[in-house]
Parts: structure tokens; C-alpha cells; sequence
């Protein structure tokens, strides 16, 4: 996100300061947002932070939201699957083409999509394994002591 933010700010300062633009660096942002967006979805699923799935345990209660949490999980699951069958030859298809700004291979962008994918696979397998319990346990529901 650092470097997002800084090409962000050189696009910026090149066109007010020096009055031209450097087109290269609204390629270079767009590719690290596709990553950024794929990594940050592996550490979701890590933490249990994605917003559908905690308001569907709450509304499920207490004694069901396991079960919520392992048929959401399955549907992500699947929907990883399709997206990594689909995005891996779309990556390979692409990897003799570049990026007209920068001169990046256009392969490191798509591959954002099946190696995403299959990090998050990886994910929600070892979610299943732990069996969805909390990383860690918050010590103001123990009275403060562990």
C-alpha cells in the first residue's frame, strides 16, 4: 500500500509540479491493487473478517454459526476453484504480452487472479482444520485474567 501511495503521489506531483504526467505509474498502481486486493482476501479469510460472514453468524446465533461459517466457507471454496481453473491459462495466455506504459510483462498482473485464488484455498482448508475456533482469546471476557 506504501508504494501504491507513493506512485500515486509522484503521478500527482509530476502533474502539477512539472506539469506532465508519467503514465506508467497509473499501470503500475491498477496491478499492485489487483494484488493487494488478492493478498488482502487471504488475510481476511485468516481473521474471519469478511463482512458477510459475520453478520450471517449473528443472525444464525451462537449454536449454528459453525455450521454458517462452513457452508459460506464451501461456497468460497468453490468459487475459488472456478476462478482458479478459468484465471490460470488466462495468465499463460498473456504472458507474451506487455503493459504499453510500463513495459511489464502482462503475466505478473493475471496471475494475481489464480495465485490468489489458491492461496485463499489453502486458507479455508486450514480454517477447516482449526474448526473455525478464534486465534486469540480476548482477555475482557475473562475478567482480565488468562
Amino acid at each position: 500500500m506504501i508504494v501504491v501511495t507513493a506512485l500515486n503521489l509522484t503521478q500527482v506531483g509530476g502533474r502539477y509540479l512539472f506539469n506532465t504526467g508519467f503514465s506508467w505509474t497509473e499501470e503500475y498502481m491498477r496491478y499492485l491493487m489487483i494484488w493487494l486486493m488478492m493478498l488482502g482476501s487471504v488475510a481476511c479469510i485468516f481473521r474471519a473478517e469478511h463482512m458477510g460472514i459475520e453478520a450471517l453468524e449473528h443472525l444464525a446465533g451462537p449454536r449454528f454459526a459453525p455450521l454458517v461459517k462452513s457452508a459460506l466457507y464451501s461456497i468460497a471454496a468453490i468459487f475459488c476453484v472456478i476462478l482458479l481453473v478459468y484465471s490460470w491459462p488466462q495468465a499463460l495466455r498473456n504472458a507474451s504480452q506487455v503493459a504499453p506504459a510500463s513495459g511489464i510483462p502482462m503475466i505478473y498482473p493475471y496471475l494475481a487472479l489464480p495465485v490468489g485464488a489458491a492461496l485463499m484455498l489453502v486458507q479455508i482448508a486450514l480454517s477447516w482444520v482449526a474448526g473455525f475456533e478464534p486465534e486469540h482469546d480476548d482477555l475482557s471476557d475473562t475478567g482480565g485474567s488468562a
